[in-house]
């Protein structure tokens, strides 16, 4: 018996899980300087798990 969340495919997701949204992330480490890191990604759903993607070339988000 199959299991049912492995029969999805995209035309099956929501809209909104096939685009690539802008995300702003804190992230808990301390970088080097002892600041908190924090920036913009590209962030998207894949099935079960979130996919993240370096922002590049904007500089006001």
């Amino acid at each position: 018996m199959s299991d049912p969340e492995d029969d999805l495919d995209a035309s099956t997701m929501p809209a909104w899980a096939r685009v690539w949204h802008v995300w702003r992330v804190i992230i808990r480490r301390r970088s080097i300087d002892g600041g908190i890191a924090w920036g913009n990604v590209w962030r998207r759903r894949d099935d079960r798990r979130w996919i993240y993607k370096r922002l590049t070339g904007f500089d006001d988000l």
